[in-house]
């Protein structure tokens, strides 16, 4: 499978951005607001490992 770097940063600074919206945002039940938040973390995360760990060992096997 091959990673393209751009997706990943952009998937990145979308769950950026999306985590402090919705961390900032009143909800009525703050279980919901901490499982979508933990969720955006996990993507955040994956896409900053896919990007910087993965991309880069793509180049260097061609």
């Amino acid at each position: 499978m091959k990673v393209n770097k751009d997706l990943m940063e952009s998937l990145m600074m979308l769950a950026g951005i999306t985590l402090v919206l919705v961390g900032t945002t009143h909800f009525n039940n703050e279980m919901t607001k901490y499982m979508i938040m933990g969720g955006l973390v996990l993507v955040a995360i994956l896409s900053g490992v896919f990007r910087y760990v993965v991309a880069p060992k793509q180049e260097i096997q061609k």
